[in-house]
């Protein structure tokens, strides 16, 4: 591995150096396995401790943070800098391009990488610098974009739209059938999909996730969006930009979402609903209303975040609240009991 000074990933992250500048760094590590010629990054005060410890060579660490007589680059944000200092040492590798003899090409994919059993359907085109590895399908009339990565087994079915820079990866179905069925006397009729599924520049796909067609129109992931493994888009939802969908996130058909929005680890989002620009739905919380911009929410149905913290702290105090009230209702029923009726005051008035 090609080795950098201290200097040189300062000046690729915008950092400022504090203590030996010309140290030579050749690798990346977290703080507790990090040597001296090796670089890591405080990003989480949870582990400033260990800052203490490491024998890294050099810590990416943000402006206020404590350097304990380290060598240190400082920079706004550590977690991005660990980000760009890893491209430095492992630079993405793309594939040269080309059709392997065991692929099958029936459109375009000129500049493209197409690896042995991948497929490209007839009217479909993918763009320069793209690669499609083994198993990756392209259906029939599909655009896949420049820049793109296909991993194993992912599809984009037909008619389906990828931008720029996409990346599915092992397993995503882009373009699948939306879930829509007429329920009858005699069994469930089903809806034709006749939409598609579109994707912006820049979204990556987790594995084994799906993003529906429309039964009409188009379902839009749009531009910068990142979504988890396991994550479902219904048929006709909107994912606006630059949200982030963690792991066994659904999204329901015909929902839209804002730009920003987070749905953390397996929230859903019920159908039909218009979510604000920014708003934070917490770990399996489930959205039952429209959300304006900005709101936090948790539990099941989502309310407000704050609230619902209160609400969780209070249930461990449940039980002794409930004996506690039954204790109160008994005592009241013996008072009730024991008091004089109305018409025996009256004599003794």
């Amino acid at each position: 591995m090609t080795g950098r000074t201290v200097a040189e990933l300062a000046a690729s992250v915008g950092g400022t150096v504090e203590g030996d500048a010309t140290r030579a760094i050749r690798g990346v590590r977290g703080l507790e396995d990090a040597g001296p010629e090796d670089v890591s990054f405080l990003a989480n005060r949870r582990y400033a401790r260990r800052m203490a410890e490491t024998r890294a060579g050099c810590v990416l660490v943000g402006p206020k943070d404590k350097a304990h007589d380290r060598t240190v680059i400082r920079c706004a944000d550590p977690y991005l800098a660990f980000a760009q200092v890893l491209r430095v040492f492992v630079p993405e590798a793309r594939p040269a391009a080309g059709v392997h003899p065991m692929a099958v090409v029936e459109g375009s994919a000129e500049g493209a990488t197409v690896m042995a059993f991948a497929y490209v359907g007839p009217g479909a085109m993918v763009g320069e610098g793209s690669v499609l590895y083994p198993g990756a399908y392209v259906g029939a009339g599909a655009s896949v974009g420049r820049g793109c990565t296909l991993m194993a087994g992912s599809v984009v079915a037909d008619g389906c739209q990828l931008g720029d820079r996409v990346w599915l990866n092992p397993g995503v179905v882009v373009g699948g059938e939306g879930f829509g069925f007429v329920p009858t006397a005699s069994g469930h009729v089903k809806i034709p999909q006749t939409g598609r599924a579109v994707i912006g520049d820049d979204v990556e796909i987790g594995a084994n996730s799906c993003v529906d067609r429309a039964a009409m129109g188009e379902t839009v992931v749009q531009r910068g969006a990142k979504l988890d493994n396991l994550v479902q888009i219904g048929h006709g939802a909107t994912v606006g930009p630059d949200c982030l969908l963690v792991s066994y996130a659904g999204v329901a058909g015909s929902t839209r979402l804002g730009r920003g929005v987070v749905l953390a680890a397996r929230a859903g989002v019920l159908g039909h609903l218009d979510v604000g620009d920014g708003v934070v739905l917490g770990a399996d919380a489930l959205l039952t209303e429209d959300a304006a911009a900005g709101e936090r929410r948790s539990g099941v149905p989502a309310i407000d975040h704050r609230r619902w913290l209160r609400v969780a702290a209070s249930l461990p105090e449940l039980p002794e609240l409930l004996v506690t009230v039954r204790r109160l209702e008994a005592e009241i029923a013996r008072l009730k009991l024991a008091a004089p009726e109305p018409a025996a005051l009256k004599e003794k008035e």
